[in-house]
């Protein structure tokens, strides 16, 4: 047993401190907020602490309704279950539906979008800036969820364990990393250190001598499509990509244009536009050359709980005038 769980566990905490890197790219720009707006949000919300404010909740939060609603009632508010219904409420939370111009539009008492997920590349940023409207998110809620499956899908791959030609047992004790290589805008002394004793290689490294290659980096105006055709044409057929980030950080196009060549095998939790279109040519990649699952990375029961408790500390963070996981100040 030690020897089968020995290496899985390096492998889960490499994964794992992967995620968190990616994730800290949203915590960077949060801190990026200047001190002067962390003031004025203590004299805008100073006069309307000690009353009650109402939480407009415009998607389903994936657990069950009374759960969500009792966590952000034990915050101080009262909840209106808006979906797309219109609502005069102070604060509004999103999961992943889009919060646009017209969506705005119907909650014109507006001043804080809640966004009850790490990525926030749905919401517009710039009708919140120009409307003075905050925007914050909940960062490195589910790293152990997202790392699980980030592993799963590798094994899966590997072993087709879709089509059942392989037992568990033989997963654990072949899956033993020599290396783990590791690519960051900044150096990770965790990932450095033991136990994962991983190294830090340039990115075009990572592509060409990692048997696995797993995605954790958030979507911004930097990274969309940066894993391009150049990159993913430094696989070999041996080797396994796993995205578990986001589908825009790549040339999706590419991709399953080099894995119906067979270039490189795959496992895929997110797309360029979820739901997949019937049209996508991810969907016409030979079923033994890719693993697909519908977004759900993030979805254990422990991370959807905290999710919420965490969003509904962000609300009661900036009804207090001490915001926190800021993405957008208001201006």
């Amino acid at each position: 047993p030690d020897r089968i769980a020995s290496p899985l566990r390096r492998a889960m905490l490499a994964a794992r401190a992967a995620v968190s890197r990616g994730l800290a790219v949203h915590a960077t720009a949060a801190r990026l907020a200047p001190r002067a707006a962390a003031t004025g949000f203590r004299r805008t919300w100073a006069a309307t602490a000690a009353g009650v404010q109402k939480v407009a909740v415009l998607q389903d939060q994936q657990i069950p309704k009374q759960d969500a609603v009792q966590a952000l009632e034990a915050q101080g508010f009262e909840v209106a279950w808006a979906l797309d219904q219109p609502s005069d409420a102070w604060a509004i939370v999103t999961v992943t539906s889009p919060v646009t111009e017209e969506v705005l539009d119907r909650h014109p008492a507006c001043k804080l979008v809640a966004v009850s997920f790490t990525g926030f590349n749905h919401v517009d940023l710039e009708a919140c800036r120009k409307r003075g409207i905050a925007v914050v998110n909940v960062p490195a809620y589910s790293t152990d969820a997202v790392a699980e499956l980030s592993i799963g899908l590798a094994l899966a791959v590997y072993r087709e364990i879709p089509a059942g030609e392989r037992t568990i047992r033989e997963l654990f004790r072949a899956f033993g990393p020599k290396e783990l290589l590791g690519w960051s805008r900044s150096q990770k002394a965790a990932f450095a250190s033991p136990p994962i004793s991983g190294k830090q290689v340039a990115l075009e490294e990572v592509f060409d001598r990692a048997d696995v290659v797993s995605i954790h980096v958030a979507l911004n105006a930097e990274t969309k499509g940066f894993v391009g055709r150049d990159l993913l044409g430094r696989l070999r057929p041996e080797s396994v990509l796993v995205n578990v980030a986001r589908g825009g950080v790549m040339d999706q196009r590419a991709l399953a244009d080099l894995l119906c060549q067979r270039r490189f095998r795959a496992g895929l939790d997110v797309f360029e536009t979820e739901p997949i279109p019937a049209d996508d040519p991810i969907l016409q990649v030979p079923p033994d050359q890719v693993v697909l699952t519908p977004h759900v990375a993030y979805k254990s029961v422990e991370a959807l709980r905290r999710r919420i408790a965490i969003t509904a500390g962000n609300l009661r963070a900036f009804a207090d005038g001490a915001p926190r996981n800021l993405v957008l100040p208001a201006e």
